[in-house]
């Protein structure tokens, strides 16, 4: 994971770029995006194909994010969670 760094930006100063993002997320009261998802949505898909980034395109990308990105790969991701269950797991939904 940190492979895909520049060498003079850590990973402490990326857990602070996304804590910055998730805040500015709360405060369009955008809530439920966790700092940890927005990690996974960089490195599993924006960041996926790259061996390493410079520390301005690493800036650019956190910053820039829009929550719309965000909300397609978490749905993308419910999607495939809800494709691994049985029926059962969807009794509460269903109605009689």
């Amino acid at each position: 994971m940190n492979e895909k760094l520049d060498y003079k930006f850590g990973k402490y100063d990326l857990d602070f770029l996304i804590k910055l993002k998730a805040h500015e997320f709360r405060k369009q009261k955008i809530d439920n995006i966790s700092e940890k998802e927005i990690r996974n949505y960089l490195f599993n898909i924006k960041w996926k194909s790259q061996k390493s980034l410079p520390m301005c395109d690493i800036i650019d990308d956190v910053m820039n994010l829009q929550f719309s990105e965000i909300f397609d790969y978490l749905s993308i991701q419910v999607v495939k969670e809800a494709s691994t269950l049985d029926l059962a797991a969807f009794q509460e939904f269903i109605s009689k």
